[in-house]
Order: C-alpha cells, then sequence, then structure tokens
C-alpha cells in the first residue's frame, strides 16, 4: 500500500509561520527519505493557526527542497481563480520539476465568506464548477470541447510531461467529475467518514474514461492521524486534534494548534464534548501499528490504490515521529541508521 501525505503547515503553539514553513520543509525531506508516495499543501485562508495558504508557492519551495517525492496541492480551490491561470502555474511546476506535479483541486471555498468575496472581488459571477473543471483539464491539454471559446488554446509552457490533476471530493458528484475526465480522485474520508466514500470510489472506478492524463482509475482515500508511542499518549493526541476541530468549526477558533498539555488540561465543555464525540470517525488515532491496521483497513474498504494522512498533532516532533513510525510498520523503507527526524527540534 502507498501512502501520501497531506499537509496543513500547521501553527503550534509559540511558532511563527515562518516556523511552520521550516518545518514542512523537514517534513517533506523526512518522507522523501521514508519512501512516502507523495506530499500534497492545502489552501486555507484567513485561519492563523495554519501557514497553507498558497500551494503553488509553497509547493515551488518543496520541490526544490527534494528530489524524488511527488509535490502537490490538496488543493487549489478552483472557483476562485482563472482555470487558464491555474493551469500555467501547475505547468511551470512540471516543468521545472518533471513528472513530480500533482493538481487536486476542489470547489470549498477554503475561507469564510468575507475572505471569500475578497478573493472573488472582481467578479460579475462564477461560472458551472463541471465548466471551469473542462477548461482547466482543456488548458493543460490544449484539447478542449469542440463547441469551447477556448478551442485551440493551451496553457504555456510545454513541458513535454502534465501535472497529474486530482478532484479533490466527498460526495458521488465529484467521483463522476473525476471518472468522465479521466482523472484522480480522492476522496475526504477526513470530512466525511461514511459508506459514501466507499460507493463513491466503487462509482469512480465503473464510469473511469481513459484520459492523456491517466489510463486507469486512481483512488485515494484521505484521512486525519494521531500516532502515539502508546495507548495513553494516542488518547492524548486525539484529544488535542479534537480540542482544535470543535473550535476550527466554530465562532472561536484557536490562534494556534493547541499543545498537548493545554488539551491534557483543558476543561471540555459541553459543545466540545458533543463535537468530540460527532468527530470521532474523521480521525484515526492509536499507536503506530494500530493506526497502520486501520490505514489497510481503509484502503480495503475504498479499494484505494493509495491513503493519505494528515498529522495534524501538536509539535514537529510528533510528526516527524508519526511518519517514521508508519513507515515502518507498513514497510514503505527499511530502516536506516540517520533520518531528518533526528536533527527535528524536541521541545
Amino acid at each position: 500500500m502507498k501512502l501520501g501525505i497531506l499537509d496543513y503547515a500547521p501553527i503550534d503553539e509559540g511558532a511563527t509561520p515562518l516556523v511552520a514553513l521550516r518545518a514542512s520543509t523537514r517534513l517533506v525531506q523526512l518522507a522523501e527519505q521514508l519512501n512516502y508516495s507523495r506530499f500534497w499543501v492545502s489552501e486555507h485562508h484567513g485561519i492563523e493557526a495554519m501557514a497553507s495558504v498558497s500551494p503553488e508557492v509553497l509547493i515551488a519551495h518543496l520541490a526544490s527542497a527534494t528530489t524524488r517525492i511527488r509535490i502537490g496541492s490538496g488543493g487549489v480551490m478552483l472557483p476562485h481563480y482563472s482555470s487558464v491561470k491555474v493551469a500555467e502555474n501547475f505547468k511551470t511546476l512540471e516543468t521545472l520539476n518533471p513528472d513530480r506535479i500533482d493538481l487536486g483541486f476542489g470547489r470549498a471555498p477554503g475561507a469564510n465568506p468575507r475572505v471569500s468575496a475578497a478573493l472573488n472581488d472582481e467578479k460579475s459571477g462564477l461560472l458551472p464548477y463541471p465548466q471551469k473543471v473542462a477548461d482547466l483539464l482543456g488548458f493543460l491539454t490544449g484539447g478542449h470541447a469542440a463547441d469551447s471559446q477556448y478551442r485551440g488554446v493551451s496553457a504555456s509552457p510545454d513541458a513535454g510531461s502534465l501535472p497529474l490533476p486530482w478532484v479533490l471530493g466527498a460526495s458521488g458528484s465529484t467521483a463522476e467529475l473525476a471518472a468522465t475526465n479521466g482523472i484522480g480522485f480522492t476522496f475526504a474520508h477526513f470530512i466525511n467518514p461514511s459508506a459514501r466514500g466507499p460507493r463513491a470510489a466503487e462509482q469512480y472506478r465503473r464510469d473511469f474514461r481513459p484520459s492523456a492524463f491517466l489510463a486507469e482509475p486512481a483512488v485515494i482515500a484521505a484521512v486525519f492521524v494521531a500516532v502515539g508511542k502508546d495507548e495513553t499518549e494516542s488518547a492524548d493526541l486525539a484529544d488535542a486534534f479534537h480540542l482544535w476541530l470543535s473550535h476550527a468549526e466554530g465562532a472561536s477558533p484557536f490562534p494556534r494548534i493547541p499543545s498537548l498539555e493545554r488539551a491534557r488540561n483543558h476543561q471540555w465543555s459541553p459543545t466540545e464534548l458533543a463535537a468530540r464525540e460527532r468527530n470521532q470517525g474523521r480521525v484515526i488515532a492509536g499507536t503506530a501499528a494500530k493506526v497502520a491496521r486501520s490505514l489497510r483497513d481503509l484502503a480495503d474498504s475504498y479499494g484505494a490504490d493509495e491513503v493519505m494522512i494528515n498529522p495534524m498533532m501538536p509539535g514537529e516532533h510528533r510528526r516527524a515521529a508519526a511518519l517514521e513510525a508508519l513507515a515502518a510498520e507498513l514497510s514503505l523503507s527499511r530502516p536506516r541508521a540517520t533520518l531528518l527526524a533526528e536533527s527535528i527540534p524536541q521541545p
């Protein structure tokens, strides 16, 4: 089973955005050493606790800091942007890093209403999402539909290889969109941890049409993880995750990712407890052995080629340790005498 990483560039308590972005750089280098398949970065606007705002810029930096691992967006929020400009950005990245760039995109705003309005301040309206996707793929390949107003127009530069597009979604409609366009499908199990995901993956494989991007269907299931040294630490890390998430979904998000100590000492309100219970299925928590078994089960339920983990855990050293432990459990790489994780600052 292949394993990838989705990174929000979380900003820990006491840290700065620069510290978080440097931590993401060390994390992708470690992931490459451990033979993780890909490393994606998110697009979140107006969220103080996350430094991954502009995935295209961060991808360029992370790709320059590595040599083999695929780097991509998880994802570009396509409705905000010109499809041709997105295509140009990612074809430029692909030119600089041949056969290493993934273009994951979605339709969620990735922002609160005011920030979303600012991102679209010069638009009189939004194109239907399927049209935006068709335009994007057409600009990447130059193969627009016969009735497209952009027929004959392609994005530059043309490097001879293409970034690999992935639809990010949590429903059957996004599965159909990925299938009919012959591109990859990533299901956000960390948003919708229900039977809908495996059904959407099955629908995608059934309806898949080969394209210039993929000859066969490709499915990724994405999920949050919290990996501890033992069950006690795992439970504490899961609580830290749920404390962050309960506020991130509400009106009072934390300006930084809550520390393990804060979570241990926190007095949970009824609202927070209800959110923790409601969101249990969005994160796989436990020791590395337990999480690895659950990841295999998740891959089997989706018939997935790959699982993508988001290690939303406080502390860079804990996120790095989780990557090492899972790589060992899933036999991604053989043990090495020295890994980058050894140079990651400890608290």
